[in-house]
């Protein structure tokens, strides 16, 4: 024991075994408590929000921030456990201040540090997101559905950039202001180099302000259709009718017509009933007089008048043309409706013992003498 402290002070490289020790010790000791305290910091920070997070579990939230905080908290272990460290002198490092190893390490490592900072920024904007989604949901507007996820990416973005100007300024040293300025110069470079993201941008925004549809609309374009899942910054998101998930970007929402379904009030049907032509003309005008009364009296027809009339005078049949508004801007309302009306046109036609006509020619053979020759 008398030659512990003459073995501490022994030095190796200009650093004593105590100061070694002290290394080793600071670095494992963050990486055994790591986890776990990064687990307690945000079980901390959640404890101060609860109350305004709603349903959201505390899963969610250390889901989001645990790493940042890991790595945060393995660069604050790095730094306590190097400043019992000492560069020894015949190395020749220069100071930080001036050009060299020591400034290169020093400046990368606060580089990563407020990269890491920057990091869990995003991931606290995401989970203040997700408390602010979970609040539109429970309005009855579509309006703040669409507009929560458009502002947490201007946010993150705005975020990511005041970090990267921060580092630059503080680590490095740079005149921001300056920098910004001279980045007018190239503007116009810059622009046409990125004119298609300008374009979704600015389309992103006239949808927000003239809204021709929001979230959970059901739109066509082109041969696109389905139903609006999210409006974002760049590209807004449709679910198909088969399940797909497309992607689209904004400004073709804003440049190719654009048919929002969900806005309608009425959906057309329009189509011909055709009856044999041995059916009397009394039969008939019953026939069509029913139809007509029918969709008069039906709750989801009567709100627009109905056409039943004889058209045609085809081929093979009488064409009875039945145009109807069914009131709804569901297809699934407007096809099931369709079918009971069809199945009590049916009902109509066999009750007054007419039969539907189908295609048919006849075929008149001449017998002739055989010419003899």
């Amino acid at each position: 024991m008398e030659n512990l402290p003459r073995w501490l002070d022994y030095t190796i490289l200009e650093n004593t075994i105590r100061d070694i020790l002290w290394f080793v010790g600071i670095l494992g000791l963050g990486v055994l408590i790591r986890r776990g305290l990064s687990f307690t910091i945000t079980r901390m920070i959640y404890r101060f929000i609860k109350s305004e997070s709603g349903n959201i579990p505390l899963a969610d939230f250390v889901r989001l921030t645990r790493r940042p905080f890991e790595v945060l908290i393995t660069l604050v272990v790095l730094f306590l456990a190097f400043r019992h460290l000492t560069i020894p002198t015949h190395w020749a490092w220069k100071p930080a201040d001036k050009f060299g190893w020591l400034m290169v390490i020093e400046r990368l490592f606060f580089s990563v540090l407020g990269a890491t900072i920057g990091w869990l920024g995003i991931r606290v904007i995401k989970f203040i997101a997700l408390i602010f989604k979970q609040k539109a949901a429970s309005t009855p507007s579509p309006i703040d559905d669409q507009l929560v996820p458009f502002f947490k990416d201007i946010i993150i973005i705005i975020w990511t950039l005041t970090s990267f100007f921060t580092i630059l300024h503080k680590v490095y040293e740079v005149n921001v202001w300056a920098l910004i300025t001279s980045l007018g110069i190239g503007g116009l470079v810059i622009a046409l180099a990125a004119r298609e993201t300008l374009e979704n941008l600015i389309a992103s925004v006239a949808i927000m302000l003239e809204r021709p549809f929001v979230v959970g609309d059901s739109i066509v374009l082109d041969k696109i259709s389905g139903d609006i899942e999210q409006i974002g910054f760049r590209s807004s998101r449709i679910r198909s009718e088969d399940g797909s998930l497309i992607t689209v970007p904004n400004r073709l929402l804003t440049t190719q017509a654009l048919e929002n379904i969900t806005q309608r009030s009425y959906r057309r049907a329009k189509y011909y009933v055709r009856l044999s032509f041995d059916t009397s003309p009394e039969t008939l005008s019953q026939i069509i007089e029913s139809i007509r009364s029918y969709l008069e009296s039906h709750t989801l027809t009567n709100s627009k008048p109905p056409t039943v009339r004889l058209e045609n005078l085809g081929e093979s049949s009488l064409d009875i043309l039945v145009i109807y508004h069914v009131h709804t801007s569901l297809w699934r309302i407007f096809i099931e409706t369709k079918e009971e009306i069809n199945f009590k046109i049916i009902e109509i036609v066999h009750q007054y013992g007419a039969t539907f006509a189908y295609p048919t020619r006849n075929l008149f053979i001449r017998e002739s003498e055989s010419v003899k020759i």
